[in-house]
């Protein structure tokens, strides 16, 4: 992999709320949303962003086991 030394910028395809979105990797492992036409940054930490990616996946899982659960159960009765 290439170490990230320089800031990357892409503009979104489709827009959130009316205006596309800018985001940009930057040095020091951060995330940084903008609207395009707006000087408001909001910055996210990747690593807090992979945690939450990875609580998100695991409560989906739990949902859906509990839904197969509870789909077994009614099905017995």
């Amino acid at each position: 992999m290439t170490p990230l030394n320089k800031p990357v910028r892409r503009v979104t395809v489709h827009p959130h709320r009316g205006r596309l979105l800018v985001a940009a990797l930057e040095p020091g492992d951060v995330l940084t949303l903008r609207q395009k036409g707006r000087r408001a940054v909001e910055e996210l930490s990747l690593a807090w962003c992979y945690d939450q990616a990875v609580i998100r996946r695991v409560m989906s899982e739990k949902a859906a086991k509990a839904a197969a659960r509870k789909a077994k159960r009614e099905g017995r009765g």
